[in-house]
């Protein structure tokens, strides 16, 4: 898949592509359908479609966007 940078919406320049992590889990931050439901180990995920987020920084001002791609259910084994 091929990756779209876009520009920045100030400073109309390329913006460098990144990603936030999640500490707390190890992961990278995702996109959750649907509002967030308290479980036995945190918040409840299994069978939500959810998609990883891109986050892209502008060089020159530090104004972030991101967007939840491939979204989906995913797989126990997908969410490492």
């Amino acid at each position: 898949m091929k990756i779209v940078i876009p520009k920045c919406r100030h400073c109309d320049v390329v913006m460098a592509v990144g990603f936030i992590p999640d500490m707390r889990e190890g992961w990278t931050h995702r996109w959750i359908k649907g509002l967030p439901e308290a479980g036995y180990l945190g918040l409840k995920t299994r069978n939500k479609e959810q998609g990883l987020i891109r986050t892209f920084r502008c060089p020159e001002c530090g104004y972030l966007e991101s967007f939840a791609r491939d979204v989906g259910v995913p797989s126990f084994f997908s969410l490492q």
